[in-house]
């Protein structure tokens, strides 16, 4: 039997989740529009003030996204975990060439051992998205040692789809960073992607080694914030598409080839239906099939 006080306290914990998620899908909306103000006008003032407040609403959607899940002490552990190892291995790809292969970033801003503190923050923001989507993916399994193996590699692959999706954009369109030895249709080389799925995997397993301690009980509230990681991966391969809507006639140059812009931002696009679209979909229907979503 619970008493007075630990019903209050229970009252008082689902009322401040159910705040929280009130606050994340305020964020989300701001966070699309602005994504989707940025893409359509590329180029202009406003395209980049919409890129600034697109780049601090996802970073403030992590931020609440993770105190909806977890307790302070595993939304901490999660950005240590996932700091630390992207760090770490884009530091020693870098120096090495293991595991991404050769390459140099060229974004703005502060930097370590030739690392962007920016690239880092991108890996904390979308390797939690992905983190959520495998989670409700993958579900809960009869054995609890098998979620612990199974959901870092679906996260690994999510990420990575991602990744297959946006570094040509993000080389040779917006010179974000050059590969030492460019292979491939498109530039990118294979080790790049096979780096994803090792940093993604490492980051993923680690967490998934610890996380469950610091889970939060589900509440009515939680499908609606399990709901959220979705819209965020659908408005990120949106962005794609609407970019190619707006990439004009420039060309660039791979391999020592004249490439277009539209034909790189077209074939980006294609790929998202499939490598994006599909996990959008299938974490949606499993949401929402599932008989008890919240306790994913």
């Amino acid at each position: 039997m619970s008493t007075p006080v630990s019903s209050a306290l229970l009252r008082a914990s689902r009322a401040s989740g159910t705040g929280l998620v009130t606050a994340g899908w305020g964020v989300v909306a701001i966070w699309f529009v602005a994504t989707v103000t940025n893409a359509w006008s590329a180029g202009s003032s406003t395209a980049a003030a919409a890129q600034a407040i697109s780049g601090a609403a996802l970073l403030a959607f992590v931020l609440l996204h993770t105190l909806m899940l977890y307790r302070p002490a595993g939304a901490i552990a999660y950005v240590a975990i996932a700091g630390t190892v992207a760090f770490g291995l884009e530091a020693c790809s870098i120096a090495t060439g293991f595991p991404f292969g050769f390459y140099t970033h060229y974004g703005a801003g502060p930097r370590a051992l030739g690392v962007p503190f920016t690239v880092v923050a991108a890996w904390v923001i979308l390797g939690w998205v992905a983190w959520v989507l495998a989670r409700v993916i993958v579900g809960e399994c009869r054995s609890r040692r098998l979620s612990v193996v199974a959901t870092p590699v679906v996260a690994a692959l999510v990420v990575g789809g991602y990744d297959l999706v946006i570094d040509p954009l993000g080389s040779y369109v917006l010179h974000l960073y050059a590969y030492r030895s460019p292979s491939g249709a498109l530039g990118v080389p294979l080790s790049n992607y096979v780096g994803w799925l090792i940093t993604g995997w490492v980051l993923f397993q680690a967490f998934a080694l610890v996380e469950r301690r610091w889970r939060r009980e589900p509440t009515a509230a939680t499908r609606s914030a399990l709901l959220m990681p979705a819209v965020i991966w659908f408005g990120l391969g949106l962005q794609v598409n609407l970019g190619l809507l707006r990439v004009g006639d420039a060309t660039t140059t791979i391999q020592g080839k004249s490439v277009a812009l539209a034909d790189i931002y077209e074939t980006c696009a294609e790929m998202t239906w499939f490598m994006m679209g599909l996990v959008v979909v299938i974490s949606v229907v499993r949401l929402f099939s599932a008989e008890t979503p919240a306790s994913t």
